[in-house]
């Protein structure tokens, strides 16, 4: 017998044979799960300003940028999704976004998505960077137009020299007994060498990719990019070089600082090899200045009667300036400018400007304290630190006074750097930039522990390397 079975619709609902039961009907109906597995909005809200990212509906990709200095190492997404589809990882959930970060979007079928990211940080704002050291071992990368703290490196040991930079890294010799070099952009060492100095207050040197540096009774020469020693010179085996070295014309000057009575010598090197041209010149009783270089002579100071001149192919003094009792010891580091020699002395308490070419003095200005500073010359104004506290700033042709900055912390023993219309100066636990016209202080940077003699070292936005008077590379 033919058995005849008709399914009526009683509603409007789509029947499906085999399907699931719906409301209404009198055979079971069928609901597709979604497959849609989008997302569709990204966003960092704890950022401030807020950043939403972009999603690439085709590439499958999202991309943010975010303000530099944003930590990206740990950022919190808040990620939505498809309805009735899931996201892994989960959002709320903070994210490593310095590397890529791969979200699986899961729809209700059990489809995957997967969505790759780009999480940029933007370049800082290129004002130029200071760099300096204090005791406390911390080296400093300040933004040169703000002051604000770029990044700081901790050393292992105090630092009382002051930082060199040449061809993106920089230099600074360290309380260990040992010179780092250190990436600019971020303080990553480089590599560093044991040249057995512990109290240091001089600069490197580099020159044609080498660094000289002096370390106790000897001065180094480095390759300045590995570290490796390229040549040593020990001078009487005894004292020190106190001063930083100066490289000019393939030749290497560099100081031993004695006691009175001892031995006290200036030498002139080979820059490539280490041999000795000549010295040490005993009789001129220098101090811990730095020497400088113009016109074939080597100009540098003296423990007891000033500042004397040097034939800088021979050795052979040209000519001495000062008191012969000592009166007017120079410490300070000399610079030169327009056929002047400008240099600071510690008894006298002067800044005095000298003919390079004669040793006749120009005119001579009188602090209110002790000068450990070494002078700068920019745009016809010298720059020069004192133990009274101040800063001066001094027309460089007449002797007479622009202006002076009661620092209210301390004397100003280091150098100051001139860069773009600012002054930069180490001052006790402060970093200090003034308005190089008017002596207007434009920012501080406190630090835990003092600068003593370390002097800033300031890389310009355009890339230009700018040194204190004592690194020996201010003329």
């Amino acid at each position: 017998m033919l058995w005849v079975v008709s399914c009526k619709k009683t509603d409007d609902t789509t029947v499906t044979p085999g399907g699931t039961t719906n409301p209404g009907s009198t055979m079971g109906t069928t609901t597709t799960k979604s497959a849609v597995k989008d997302i569709k909005t990204v966003a960092f809200a704890a950022l401030s300003p807020a950043v939403t990212a972009t999603i690439d509906a085709v590439a499958k990709t999202i991309s943010a940028t975010v303000a530099s200095g944003t930590d990206v190492t740990k950022l919190v997404p808040t990620i939505t999704v498809s309805d009735k589809a899931t996201v892994s990882p989960a959002t709320g959930v903070a994210q490593d976004f310095s590397k890529a970060v791969t979200y699986t979007v899961t729809a209700e079928d059990g489809t995957t998505q997967a969505y790759s990211t780009t999480i940029t940080v933007e370049k800082p704002v290129n004002n130029g960077t200071v760099y300096i050291g204090n005791y406390d071992g911390v080296l400093y990368a300040l933004d040169a137009l703000t002051g604000a703290k770029k990044w700081q490196v901790q050393l292992p040991n105090g630092i009382s020299s002051t930082p060199t930079v040449a061809d993106g890294l920089l230099y600074i010799s360290c309380l260990d007994k040992k010179i780092y070099a250190l990436d600019v952009t971020n303080g990553e060492k480089k590599w560093e060498f044991l040249h057995g100095k512990s109290n240091d207050v001089s600069a490197p040197m580099v020159a044609k990719g080498f660094v000289y540096v002096g370390g106790g009774t000897k001065i180094y020469a480095l390759d300045a990019t590995t570290g490796v020693k390229k040549w040593e010179f020990e001078g009487d085996g005894i004292y020190e070089w106190e001063a930083s070295p100066t490289v000019v014309n393939g030749i290497v000057y560099g100081i031993i600082r004695g006691n009175t009575g001892g031995k006290y010598g200036m030498y002139a090197l080979d820059a490539i090899t280490g041999a000795k041209k000549w010295g040490p010149q005993n009789d001129y009783y220098l101090s811990e200045s730095s020497p400088a270089v113009a016109n074939g002579i080597v100009y540098a100071g003296s423990e007891l009667n000033g500042f004397v001149a040097v034939d800088a192919v021979t050795g052979t003094k040209k000519w001495q300036f000062g008191d012969i009792n000592g009166f007017n010891i120079s410490h300070s580091s000399p610079t030169i400018s327009n056929g002047i020699i400008f240099y600071g002395t510690l008894r006298d308490k002067k800044l005095y400007a000298v003919d390079a070419t004669t040793g006749a003095k120009k005119w001579e200005f009188l602090t209110g304290g002790s000068i450990e500073s070494s002078p700068v010359v920019s745009n016809g104004v010298v720059y020069i630190g004192s133990g009274d506290y101040k800063l001066y700033a001094v027309d460089a042709a007449t002797g007479a006074k622009k202006w002076e900055a009661m620092t209210d912390i301390s004397g100003v023993d280091s150098s100051p750097v001139v860069v773009n219309g600012l002054v930069y100066v180490a001052i006790d636990k402060k970093v200090l930039a003034f308005d190089a016209t008017t002596g207007a202080k434009k920012w501080e940077y406190l630090t835990g522990r003092g600068f003593g003699n370390s002097s800033p070292c300031v890389v310009a936005k355009d890339g230009t390397v700018y040194h204190a008077g004592i690194s020996g590379m201010v003329q």
